[in-house]
């Protein structure tokens, strides 16, 4: 319960506060060529505007409250603490989820991930992804 109450007065004080998340091109470990940008992420409004590297025309991603990340966490089974510092873009199919390391700490799924980034998908699952840095 103290773990709880803490991570509440962190969120009413402003100490815990998700942000959107961050615009960019992500990858995977699993790509033909180290470092291969597998989706790109442009700021797009209040949102997102998410194309890949597969010639479909980009689709709109949102920022998940945190009603819905809360949600999202307790449907995965993860400390629903967690949630309050991630943050999360979807669209109900896509979802991009940046997690700090003192919170994958706690999620047995996330916490081997060197990196702070996360895509996932009823097809796919859990998988590592990470920010390339801009070409």
């Amino acid at each position: 319960m103290k773990p709880l109450i803490a991570t509440f007065l962190l969120l009413c004080c402003g100490f815990v506060q998700a942000q959107d998340f961050p615009a960019g091109a992500y990858g995977h470990e699993y790509t033909a060529q180290t470092g291969e940008p597998v989706w790109n992420l442009r700021q797009d409004g209040a949102g997102l505007e998410l194309s890949g590297n597969d010639g479909a025309p980009p689709v709109s991603l949102r920022n998940l409250s945190a009603e819905e990340r809360a949600v999202f966490w307790q449907r995965m089974g993860w400390p629903a603490a967690g949630s309050a510092a991630a943050q999360c873009a979807g669209n109900g199919d896509d979802l991009f989820c940046q997690v700090p390391k003192r919170v994958r700490a706690d999620i047995p799924w996330l916490q081997d991930n060197v990196s702070d980034f996360f895509y996932y998908s009823e097809m796919a699952g859990v998988m590592e992804i990470s920010r390339l840095p801009p070409r």
